[in-house]
């Protein structure tokens, strides 16, 4: 699989954040970031049903 790196800018304050986040899950800042991007793609309808539920994005309701 190919993969590409993004470099991100963030204040000390946030990378002092996930940092303390990762270690208590005891997963890499990588894998962190590329969830989160993951899912602000699903919740903006960018991946299909399956992996927004695998991502836990729950369908936005039809009620109009």
């Amino acid at each position: 699989m190919l993969s590409e790196t993004i470099g991100v800018r963030v204040s000390e304050e946030l990378r002092n954040i996930l940092k303390k986040v990762c270690r208590a899950r005891g997963e890499y800042v990588s894998e962190f970031v590329r969830r989160a991007i993951l899912k602000e793609l699903a919740s903006l309808s960018f991946l299909p049903e399956e992996q927004k539920k695998a991502l836990g994005i729950r369908e936005a309701s039809q009620h109009g």
